[in-house]
């Protein structure tokens, strides 16, 4: 007599996500975090003291592995420049060419709705020793406001996942992750505390 087997819908999640492989290096940045924010593979857009912002590790994690990116304007800079837009990018060769991919990331943002801050992450192509100068493959900007539906990570509910889709081409990219921030009629946002967001938890695979 042939025994049934029986796949638990956990056992089938899990056995899927395993079967996607994700191209981009140390997607959880526990790596990044254990360095204290120093990268091989993430290129970090920023000048705190210049006032175009500040970037670094934190502790806080949408998962399992510690380590996440803060992005910030810090309240105690003299001037801050808010068009610029500090973040991450990694730049990712290898990947199957002309297929339709995903990048995806999670993002949390503790203001709220009310929040001054954007983010804005895509893929462009990538450009040798010249990060952020290629062309604008997929795009997209996204509030916190907007993701109250979104999947959240486990650690930290705050974090919640955004993504989008676009086309290999030749097989190498750059993924980035900025934030922006809007300021509107006035000078500059409330900084009576620091500006800032986190991200986490990357991942491009194939779809």
């Amino acid at each position: 007599m042939i025994k049934p087997i029986f796949i638990t819908a956990t056992l089938l999640a899990s056995s899927l996500a395993f079967s996607a492989q994700n191209y981009v290096v140390d997607p959880q940045l526990t790596d990044y975090r254990g360095n204290q924010g120093k990268s091989d593979v993430w290129i970090s857009h920023e000048d705190s003291d210049g006032g175009l912002g500040d970037v670094g590790s934190s502790g806080d994690t949408a998962f399992d592995a510690q380590g996440s990116s803060r992005i910030r304007f810090k309240e105690k800079v003299a001037i801050n420049d808010f068009t610029a837009k500090p973040g991450l990018s990694q730049v990712i060769t290898g990947l199957p060419a002309n297929t339709d991919m995903t990048f995806s990331l999670y993002y949390c943002d503790k203001k709220g709705p009310a929040s001054p801050s954007t983010l804005y992450y895509g893929v462009r192509e990538a450009v040798e020793g010249a990060s952020l100068t290629g062309k604008v493959i997929a795009e997209n900007r996204v509030h916190t406001r907007d993701l109250d539906a979104a999947p959240k990570g486990e650690k930290k509910a705050c974090f919640r996942q955004v993504n989008v889709d676009f086309n290999s081409g030749a097989g190498a990219v750059e993924i980035f992750s900025l934030m922006e921030v809007y300021v509107g009629d006035a000078d500059k946002p409330d900084m009576t505390k620091d500006i800032e967001v986190r991200i986490d938890e990357f991942s491009v695979t194939a779809k």
